[in-house]
């Protein structure tokens, strides 16, 4: 058995080289290994996390949730992104400089109520699901959770399709102003190809390809992975994008990576690397004069009705066009596919063997032997 080691606590190893040269240094760390601190044991990364973390408990919500959401930006898709951005602007604007430690069922009750003034359910639950992912980042949320409760939703979608009249008015009436040139190539958008406000803002000249005639809905205006497609433009559509195209020239968008429909930054000028804030006032005043009451969203719940009416397109079909349908409307119309599948059994019927329909006759004459003898 070998000699036991002996520690001279006196000499000093300075030189990185003479620790890796000397042998006996790491059978001096197996006999005595220097203790380890809680901090070190924390990987640096971790560290970061958790100093993040305390900032979040001891900031205003404003400063707050500004970190949270940077924090969140290589995660999130451009358009979640940026709807993130629209609900913390509401939360900030009310919780204002409370911390989030201070914030508990009974202050986002009050939230809640405060907003059905102004909006709908399923707008104040996504701000509010905002607001839980904030509260779970610093350990709050298992403690508001059981008093928790988002409000209810509709059960019909606050969308409706139009009636063939009220889509002719449209018509007519949209084309009349040269300041509703937008909205109007916006509405003969929607009801042609399925796409939202959102995905028409994001359309670049890129995501136009005129020699096919068709149009790309991009990540960045995407609603989510399922809504980006390509999408063929029939005869109106095709116009629309036409009239926005030579438009879009003439204010400054040359570059496949300029946006169709501009941002505008004061009368007469424009900023071709980003895309309109929308064109809620025009179509607001297009609506007016044609007697509806509907939101921009509508359009595109119109097209998908059309689709899903027609018993000549199939449901992947009517998806490939709009992307994800809710089940809620492909189950809406799904009577009128049970009559296509009916009418496609029949049909092999009537295409059968002569012998296949004597199998009817056949078991009905032999009963009546069997009973006559």
């Amino acid at each position: 058995m070998g000699s036991p080691i002996r520690v001279n606590s006196k000499k000093q190893f300075t030189s990185p080289s003479k620790l890796i040269e000397s042998p006996s240094c790491y059978e001096l760390r197996k006999v005595n290994p220097s203790p380890v601190t809680n901090s070190e044991r924390l990987s640096s990364p971790q560290k970061e996390i958790d100093m993040r973390t305390l900032a979040l408990t001891q900031s205003s919500c404003v400063d707050a949730a500004a970190a949270w959401l940077e924090s969140r930006r290589p995660y999130l898709s451009a358009r979640t992104f940026h709807d993130y951005q629209g609900y913390i602007k509401i939360l900030t604007s009310y919780f204002g400089e409370m911390k989030l430690t201070e914030i508990g069922p009974d202050e986002i009750r009050a939230y809640q109520r405060m907003r059905m003034a102004r909006a709908g359910a399923s707008c104040i639950n996504k701000e509010c699901s905002v607001l839980q992912q904030m509260l779970k980042r610093i350990g709050r949320w298992p403690e508001i959770a059981p008093n928790y409760q988002p409000l209810a939703l509709p059960k019909e979608s606050p969308h409706r399709a139009l009636s063939p009249v009220e889509e002719e008015r449209l018509y007519r009436i949209g084309a009349t102003r040269e300041s509703w040139e937008v909205a109007y190539c916006a509405y003969v958008l929607s009801i042609n190809t399925t796409c939202g406000p959102g995905e028409l803002r994001h359309l670049k000249l890129g995501d136009i390809d005129h020699e096919k005639r068709t149009m790309r809905v991009s990540p960045e205006g995407a609603k989510n992975d399922g809504r980006i497609r390509v999408i063929p433009l029939n005869h109106s559509a095709w116009r629309a994008i036409e009239h926005l195209w030579n438009r879009a020239q003439t204010l400054g968008s040359t570059q496949p990576t300029h946006y169709l429909i501009p941002f505008r930054l004061k009368r007469g000028s424009y900023d071709p690397e980003r895309p309109a804030m929308g064109w809620r006032y025009a179509l607001n005043e297009m609506l007016v004069a044609a007697g509806l009451h509907i939101s921009a969203y509508s359009f595109r719940h119109h097209a998908i009705t059309k689709l899903l009416e027609n018993p000549d397109v199939s449901e992947e079909t009517a998806e490939a066009i709009a992307g994800h349908i809710s089940h809620r409307m492909k189950k809406r119309y799904s009577h009128t596919r049970i009559e296509v599948k009916r009418a496609a059994v029949e049909a092999l019927d009537r295409i059968a063997p002569k012998s296949v329909h004597n199998v009817t006759n056949y078991s009905s004459s032999s009963k009546q032997t069997k009973l006559s003898s």
